[in-house]
């Protein structure tokens, strides 16, 4: 972990006496502060001696030995670095085999222009750096990073029509080698109709997908487990099985809100029941009735929602598609 010492002290409890946490930060005082607190803080834990070490360092040149750290956490860092591409990949350098990230930062929903890029003050506000979403978990796939999905979000700023919301991101760094398994296909269960996987392969809901052991540990890996039945064999599902799952809009008119719905789940490609088509990090319009289907359970933990309507919109209810469907 780096650049917050007081959450690395907080960390000590959450590993244990036996646990080890690497603090790092790039200034002498923080590191000075963080040094002076630790032994305090291990004698008030009942630990012989303190668990945590602080290091200088940067993000971008992580001062860890290869494939050494279970988990990595940072908060509102990577977005102040200028090279991001370099600080994933020293992320993913670190991580050990079977070991993972979990990052807060702040994203946008379109690129910064270069007036923003170049203003001091909105870097500090941790404005000017952001990627978009796209290119943030993009350049986290680049370095090798697979089942990155979306923890939580939530609103940040908006300036000059762009939209900066915070969102909160897990992934992993997949074992050199595949565990010895018997499975051989995968059946996705819902309740996207379907989906592509990081590695490319495609899955029609309720259709077995034969798979390689590469993609039987990813899809063995949460959330992506949950939406699908791994075996040896072919396993069909249907309608009528308790194991397919399926959200549909209601039979009604909608509104449009000015919604954006942004996929942020394990997938780079997924439909739903209603013939949207959600590329991963894009920004797609949805009216007021896949609102209320994006956020419902199944889908709400795959989705950041924003608003782009200036003002509250006030308009006539319509049947948006000539089918009766929606959108």
């Amino acid at each position: 972990m780096w650049y917050s010492w007081l959450a690395d002290l907080i960390l000590c409890v959450l590993v244990g006496p036996s646990g080890h946490v690497i603090g790092i930060d790039m200034t002498d005082t923080m590191l000075a502060i963080a040094r002076k607190h630790a032994p305090l803080v291990a004698t008030n834990l009942g630990y012989a001696s303190s668990n945590v070490e602080f290091r200088k360092g940067t993000a971008d040149a992580i001062p860890v030995i290869d494939g050494t750290v279970d988990l990595i956490i940072s908060n509102c860092v990577i977005n102040l670095a200028p090279d991001k591409r370099k600080v994933f990949r020293e992320m993913f350098r670190v991580a050990k085999p079977g070991g993972r990230f979990t990052i807060s930062d702040i994203v946008a929903d379109q690129p910064v222009p270069q007036y923003l890029v170049h203003d001091a003050e909105k870097w500090g506000d941790c404005l000017s750096g952001a990627l978009t979403l796209a290119d943030y978990i993009g350049g986290m796939v680049g370095a090798g990073f697979l089942g990155i999905h979306l923890i939580k979000s939530s609103p940040w700023q908006k300036i000059d029509g762009i939209h900066f919301f915070s969102v909160t991101l897990t992934g992993y760094k997949l074992p050199a080698s595949a565990l010895v398994s018997d499975v051989r296909y995968a059946t996705l269960r819902g309740p996207f109709s379907r989906v592509v996987d990081e590695l490319g392969t495609t899955y029609l809901r309720g259709i077995p997908q034969p798979i390689t052991p590469e993609t039987v540990c990813l899809l063995s890996q949460a959330p992506l487990v949950s939406h699908f039945i791994l075996s040896s064999s072919p396993l069909w599902l249907d309608r009528a099985d308790n194991r397919w799952t399926a959200v549909y809009p209601a039979d009604t008119p909608c509104a449009w809100q000015g919604h954006f719905a942004m996929l942020a789940g394990p997938f780079v490609e997924a439909a739903d029941d209603d013939h949207h088509q959600y590329r991963r990090g894009e920004p797609l319009e949805i009216c007021s009735k896949t609102l209320q289907v994006l956020e419902g359970d199944a889908y709400a933990p795959h989705f950041a929602i924003i608003n782009r309507a200036g003002q509250s919109v006030i308009g006539e209810a319509v049947t948006c598609a000539p089918n009766g469907s929606c959108c």
